[in-house]
């Protein structure tokens, strides 16, 4: 099992372009931190023991420490006393007081301007399976770069191999003390959309809308599904359509051109229709 993620490798191998440090990131940066495959992967347990934490300095780690047994506690003190946390964040995953049988690793991460999505695989032993009970606490960890990580408040979100969240809040790395509350946002789909003009109306990628909505299927969306929406977002300013307006009378007032208009809006044609709304800034 390895605890240590070596960032510039996967990015020479993917090719993924990455902004500058203290740049808020416009596009996902996915890095595949495991090669199983987790489908095969049965978890018939619950998670009120289980902990899945981001790490963003000693004190964080060893208040996280305190409270494990003391197993646990050695096996996984010693990892965290390598990570040079001015540096790095430590991602880990822990299952609590279970032990023989069961795993649980880090499979995938993905990193966006307002949320840090983790997929994890869990397992569970088989109902026929031979168990030994010894006193060893299924873990793992990985470290990121601070760099790579979103600026200002963002969420944290867990889930596992069938699409169940296991861990989910708000943080800021500048203030890990402080406990941030934001309100949850979910869009109920309407006639006309599509996961696109849905990303777009409320400046995500549709990466991250599927990261966060796990049973989602990308190809078959109906009217009134409901969705949430990941991270912070802004609300994008908009224009409701009046008797004479055109797409080009409407993209000229507000600095555009007509394909940027019909990009933003996901359109096909030219026509539009009295009361429609048109969103005319995803920023």
């Amino acid at each position: 099992m390895r605890k240590m993620v070596s960032l510039l490798v996967i990015l020479t191998v993917l090719i993924i372009p990455v902004m500058a440090e203290g740049v808020a990131r416009t596009e996902p940066l996915i890095i595949s931190v495991s090669e199983k495959d987790f489908s095969t992967w049965e978890w018939r347990g619950d998670t009120e023991a289980a902990e899945f934490v981001l790490l963003s300095s000693k004190a964080q780690a060893n208040r996280f420490l305190r409270k494990l047994p003391q197993l646990a506690r050695e096996a996984i003190g010693e990892k965290l006393a390598d990570v040079n946390f001015n540096r790095d964040v430590a991602i880990v995953a822990y299952l609590g007081g279970t032990s023989g049988g069961y795993g649980v690793e880090i499979g995938q991460v993905n990193i966006n301007a307002r949320s840090l999505l983790v997929k994890v695989g869990m397992q569970s032993p088989g109902k026929d399976d031979m168990v030994t009970m010894i006193l060893t606490y299924p873990w793992d960890m990985v470290t990121l770069p601070k760099k790579h990580m979103p600026q200002g408040d963002f969420e944290f979100i867990a889930f596992n191999q069938h699409g169940e969240v296991v861990a989910d809040q708000w943080m800021n790395l500048r203030r890990p003390e402080k406990v941030i509350s934001h309100k949850r946002v979910w869009h109920r789909v309407r006639t006309g959309e599509t996961l696109s003009s849905i990303a777009k109306h409320y400046g995500v990628s549709i990466e991250s809308l599927l990261a966060v909505n796990p049973k989602l299927d990308p190809d078959t969306i109906w009217i009134g599904q409901k969705l949430r929406i990941p991270g912070e977002t802004v609300k994008p300013k908009t224009y409701t359509v009046r008797t004479g307006d055109s797409l080009w009378a409407i993209a000229q007032e507000n600095d555009l051109t007509v394909e940027e208009l019909m990009q933003l809006n996901d359109l096909t044609g030219y026509d539009l229709s009295i009361g429609q709304e048109l969103v005319i800034s995803s920023k």
